[in-house]
């Protein structure tokens, strides 16, 4: 027992030492604070013996002085329990060093990250010093992989194909699927897609494609492996979805693939689909009118509504597509990302399209070292190398936003999409050649989008409605939710107010109040009463201790509201509202000696409804469905 207590002592002994050790401090100085009305020099005078000096008078506020001895005669740690005894000291330390925390980069091992200019440009080859999206000062912060939550985050790269064996890829798969059996496993719709979809053949077989290996490379390259390159999101999954050209169908397709992947991972809370963040399209046509494409601009839509930005490449020629139109960096879909190519030296590429009011920013994408097939590496110039740059950021602020506001994104996942990308287009440094050519007038930097998100959070957003528009059938009532957050630290007091007062709308509740990070909804209730046909518009203000918020608000009254429908046994067809939001009511009228059966198909072309035997005469019916998302279609069978 004697033993085991000596050594307990010594134990404790020694690792008091160690850790007096560690204390960095200058030699022969010490720091005094006095007591009110105490002088410095009776202390000199009281404590000859150490030979001390008042150096410096620190804070004559505070009685705090800088003293010096000589440290020949006696050491710091005397000198302090010495004064420690004075009754007039209230405090006396050591002088310490103090170190600069400058913040360290983060800069992986792989081997060709310093030809990578995009995410580090030192001037290497020529280059511009800083002319760079700040990856490495981003990386201290979040190298990506999952969400607070645990979610995997994925990106879909639409293109036209990958590398399914490249050794620096990290490729999601789907699980539920067996692979090669010619089943659909997981009923999602899509028989043996294992590794993603092939939208061109229809089928789960990925083609080997050096275009779409190379995008999702720049994207989400495996990071710090010793390895080849990294990506702007070093640890991120890959979806590949070949269907980047052709035909337009095939787009659709594709996109609509994406689209199911996300909506399976909500509907099975993560155990099936993914969590994709993103969709990167790196193809268009040129000089094609959004007009002509309103399904290709839906399928946008429906993705971000489920909380997927989708990100657009515009063309490769000098074009300006504010007057020749670009499909889809024309569209003006709230949930794409317009991007043009930058070059090593902070310019717009002399090959790349601009817009004032199409092209949201640049990003690097002139010599991008990214994969090759066959676990090759190598470069590539175009607007299709600057979007996944684009992608991999949106990727990796989902990596680091906080708990308040993934749990938004959770409930709100279109809003949430919506703050992913306006973090990222507040964030991008000014650059003199994009002023005037695109929406932000700067190239993307993703460690300023993080800091936006995180340390200067938007106190106050609308989270799904610009505007509202709403046509309703006279002397009926319908409504419409707006949801809004606080993104701010601070709770937050609102009321509302609607231009005129018009007593055919009616808001509930009209005030309240909100927590930091929460989300509400307040409905718009709407009464065509005793209204003519016609439009009616107001405005609607969301007040705030901080902002005013406006809504265009127009209400469009008919005696019908839908469409007649040619088929020879049906006579008339109204569908009503239009749009709707969680309830929509079909009336119909059959020939004689007619049958019919009503389907309705959701965005991704799978059929939600049908309900058959319909007989000749008038019929009507209402669908209701709460989680309602995007473009809805029907046929009459």
């Amino acid at each position: 027992m004697k033993l085991s207590s000596k050594l307990f002592i010594l134990t404790v002994f020694i690792s008091f030492n160690i850790f007096a050790q560690q204390e960095k401090f200058v030699e022969g100085e010490v720091m005094v604070q006095l007591k009110d009305g105490e002088s410095i020099d009776k202390l000199l005078q009281e404590n000859k013996t150490l030979g001390l000096t008042a150096t410096q008078t620190i804070s004559e506020r505070f009685h705090i002085y800088l003293l010096k001895f000589d440290s020949s005669k006696s050491n710091n740690i005397s000198a302090i329990s010495q004064l420690k005894q004075n009754k007039a000291v209230i405090n006396v330390q050591n002088n310490h060093f103090i170190e600069l925390r400058e913040a360290k980069e983060t800069t992986p091992d792989d081997p060709l990250f310093t030809d990578q200019w995009a995410l580090k440009n030192t001037g290497q080859n020529g280059g511009l010093l800083d002319a760079d999206i700040d990856a490495t000062d981003a990386w201290d912060i979040t190298q990506g992989g999952l969400t607070i939550f645990g979610d995997t985050i994925v990106v879909a790269i639409v293109d036209g194909g990958s590398d399914l064996f490249h050794e620096d890829h990290d490729l999601w798969k789907n699980r539920q699927e067996i692979k090669n059996n010619g089943i659909d496993d997981d009923n999602n719709g899509y028989v043996d897609d294992y590794d993603g979809w092939n939208a061109y053949a229809h089928n789960g077989v990925i083609p080997t494609h050096n275009h779409g290996t190379h995008v999702g490379g720049i994207a989400g390259a495996k990071g710090n492996n010793a390895l080849g390159v990294t990506g702007v999101n070093m640890n991120l999954k890959i979806l590949p979805v070949a269907g980047d050209a052709t035909v337009e169908s095939i787009v659709v397709e594709a996109l609509s693939y994406v689209y199911t992947v996300r909506e399976r991972y909500e509907q099975t809370n993560g155990e099936e689909g993914a969590f994709v963040v993103a969709d990167n399209c790196s193809f268009g046509v040129n000089k094609g009118q959004p007009e002509d494409y309103p399904i290709w601009e839906a399928m946008y839509d429906s993705l971000g509504k489920i909380g997927i930005l989708s990100m657009g490449a515009t063309a490769n020629a000098p074009w300006d597509i504010d007057s020749v139109g670009d499909v889809p960096t024309a569209f003006s879909t709230d949930y794409m990302i317009a991007v043009t190519n930058t070059t090593k030296l902070d310019q717009i590429s002399t090959s790349a399209a601009y817009g004032d009011t199409t092209i949201d920013l640049g990003a690097p994408g002139t010599t991008i070292t990214s994969l090759f097939i066959n676990n090759g590496y190598g470069n590539k110039t175009g607007t299709s190398m600057a979007t996944p740059h684009v992608t991999g950021a949106a990727a990796l602020l989902y990596s680091a936003a906080d708990s308040a506001f993934m749990a938004f994104c959770k409930s709100n996942p279109g809003a949430g999409a919506l703050l992913i990308k306006q973090y990222i287009l507040d964030g991008t440094d000014p650059i003199d050649d994009l002023q005037g050519k695109t929406v932000t007038g700067g190239r993307l930097n993703v460690f300023n989008a993080l800091n936006l998100m995180l340390y200067n959070p938007y106190p106050f957003l609308l989270t799904d409605k610009d505007s509202v528009f709403i046509e309703i059938l006279q002397n009926t009532t319908e409504e419409i939710r707006v949801n809004f957050i606080n993104g701010g630290g601070d709770t937050l007091f609102y009321s509302t107010l609607v231009e005129n007062q018009p007593e055919w709308l009616l808001i509930s509740p009209p005030n309240g109040y909100l927590l930091a990070g929460e989300s509400k909804e307040i409905l718009l209730l709407f009464n065509s009463s005793q209204l003519d046909t016609g439009v009616y518009q107001t405005i609607l203000h969301i007040n705030t201790n901080t902002s005013d918020t406006k809504i265009p608000i127009k209400m469009h009254v008919n005696d019908y509201v839908g469409i007649y429908d040619a088929a020879d046994k049906v006579k008339q067809l109204k569908v009503y509202p239009n749009p709707f939001t969680n309830q929509v009511n079909f009336y119909f009228e059959l020939n004689i000696n007619s049958l019919a059966t009503l389907e309705i198909i959701d965005p991704t072309g799978r059929k939600v409804y049908s309900s058959s035997s319909y007989k000749a005469g008038k019929n009507v019916i209402s669908w209701e469905n709460k989680q309602a998302r995007g473009i809805y279609f029907y046929r009459i069978l």
